[in-house]
């Protein structure tokens, strides 16, 4: 699978926090819902940028996988908190196509 993290407005101790976060914690669970080869050809892209009027961190994911194009927004106080909304929603949309996939 590839991994890539496109930062915007925010700092060098966010941005390290945020990948090791996901690496750590948040990579295994999508190892796991991944079956049938789809971890080699599955690509994931994690944007988050910090909006400096509203005071908030916005995370958008996106998962590519197969014929499925998956995208997830989510705004938070936290650049962690914005990360685990959007990936739960990721998830959720995850967990559909498979199961579509295997009825």
């Amino acid at each position: 699978m590839t991994v890539r993290f496109y930062f915007e407005n925010i700092k060098d101790s966010d941005k390290l926090a945020l990948e090791s976060y996901f690496m750590e914690k948040k990579f295994v669970r999508l190892q796991n819902l991944l079956r049938h080869g789809n971890l080699e050809l599955a690509k994931f892209t994690a944007n988050a940028k910090y909006h400096s009027r509203r005071s908030v961190f916005i995370v958008r994911l996106g998962l590519v996988i197969a014929q499925n194009d998956l995208s997830a927004e989510e705004k938070g106080r936290t650049p962690l908190e914005a990360l685990d909304l959007a990936f739960d929603r990721i998830i959720g949309q995850l967990r559909k196509v498979e199961n579509k996939k295997h009825k």
